[in-house]
């Protein structure tokens, strides 16, 4: 279920809203240099103590999702959100590597959909580069096909019946057939049912334009708001932005510098946002990210016409 957050009466400098309107998570951006790999676990950590509520992972050479994996077993509270491309890569799989980090995490996972615009991406991988239209199309079909992806298992198929040799009952599975206009998908997940069901999927400031309209504002659970703290953090005018900033479900800090006193930063940001109410509490041990961003719960969706024994019996009799 949604949980809310009782606010103090509004006051100077403090932002107003409805009794149920949750408050964001406050979030660090890190990039994922491969120098920064040695010491990545004490920083994750060290932020998580200084208040930070989730991380956002950009790619800086290490892919987000396998830092997030990385991650996931070192640190207790923390979000993790790998913000990584949903247009050239095979959806089936950015499913299962999602669902696999969910699993890991305990239910702390999340995706920052991003919708790749650098040329080099898709020459690496043999397609033609997509248009703005074409890359919003593509985004809100990815999107849909990796939801149906989560949503292929119940969350009692797995069974364990030693007694008939019967691990998994293929009548709790359902198909994600997708028919989309530059790929196809087809069968249920590889992987059981992760803790959250759906992950939380959220449109940074950054990636807004090039993911589509439709996308960021209607399919994905809410927007990340990008507040740029390379120049220094100046708590006045980036809870300006926050109030100014309308819904958000992640208040994203961006350019860290990692060679000042990250932590410390991060701690005396974290103590003004909050005392301005303008940021969530930090993490309240063993809640999903989900509930931390205020969505409801997301439980199996049925659907008998793709129930993963019945689909196979159509296709027997059809071929």
């Amino acid at each position: 279920m949604s949980t809310t957050v009782a606010r103090p009466a509004p006051s100077a400098g403090t932002r107003s809203a409805g009794p149920t309107q949750p408050l964001p998570v406050l979030a660090v951006d890190l990039v994922t240099d491969p120098s920064l790999l040695s010491g990545l676990a004490g920083l994750a950590r060290g932020l998580e103590e200084a208040g930070a509520g989730a991380l956002t992972l950009s790619d800086g050479g290490l892919h987000p999702i396998h830092v997030a994996a990385h991650l996931a077993p070192l640190t207790s509270e923390l979000g993790l959100l790998p913000r990584t491309d949903a247009i050239y890569v095979e959806p089936f799989h950015l499913a299962t590597q999602l669902m696999s980090l969910d699993h890991l995490s305990h239910g702390r996972a999340g995706w920052l959909l991003q919708a790749e615009t650098d040329p080099a991406v898709p020459a690496a991988v043999g397609r033609e580069v997509l248009g703005l239209e074409a890359t919003a199309r593509e985004a809100a079909d990815v999107l849909t096909a990796v939801r149906a992806v989560w949503d292929s298992w119940a969350p009692d198929a797995v069974v364990r019946d030693t007694e008939r040799g019967v691990y998994v009952d293929a009548a709790r599975l359902q198909y994600a057939d997708i028919e989309a206009e530059t790929f196809s998908l087809r069968g249920p997940a590889i992987t059981p049912r992760s803790p959250q069901g759906l992950l939380p999927v959220l449109v940074a400031d950054t990636d807004r334009a090039a993911v589509g309209e439709r996308t960021a504002a209607e399919l994905a659970d809410g927007r990340a708001l990008d507040l740029d703290v390379s120049g220094g953090a100046r708590t006045r005018q980036l809870a300006a932005r926050i109030e100014s900033a309308g819904p958000v479900r992640l208040v994203r800090l961006v350019g860290l510098d990692l060679e000042a006193d990250p932590l410390g930063t991060v701690a005396q940001l974290a103590a003004a946002l909050r005392s301005r109410a303008l940021v969530a509490p930090a993490p309240v041990p063993r809640r999903t990210l989900r509930t931390r961003l205020g969505l409801p719960a997301a439980p199996f969706r049925p659907d008998p016409a793709r129930r993963s024994d019945r689909a196979r019996q159509i296709r027997e009799e059809s071929a």
